[in-house]
């Protein structure tokens, strides 16, 4: 699966592909919340973890993005 964005879902923020999980929710429960990529795959069975390092390597690809848009805390 790959990152993708639509208009319609998530108000076009970056998600996983097929699942609806956006890339700043992954990225912030690594970042803030301190899990381990393993243990994000327990918290979102819907990705492997090869998903959850795809969605860490977005973020850090784009992370100028993330942090300059105003965004609302993520929940995990």
């Amino acid at each position: 699966m790959g990152i993708v964005r639509d208009s319609e879902h998530s108000d076009g923020a970056p998600t996983i592909e097929e699942t609806g999980i956006r890339v700043k929710d992954i990225a912030s429960a690594y970042e803030h919340s301190g899990y381990d990529p393993d243990e994000i795959t327990q918290l979102y069975p819907d990705l492997s973890l090869s998903d959850v390092h795809r969605a860490l390597a977005y973020y850090y690809d784009h992370i100028g993005d993330f942090r300059s848009a105003s965004s609302e805390p993520a929940s995990v």
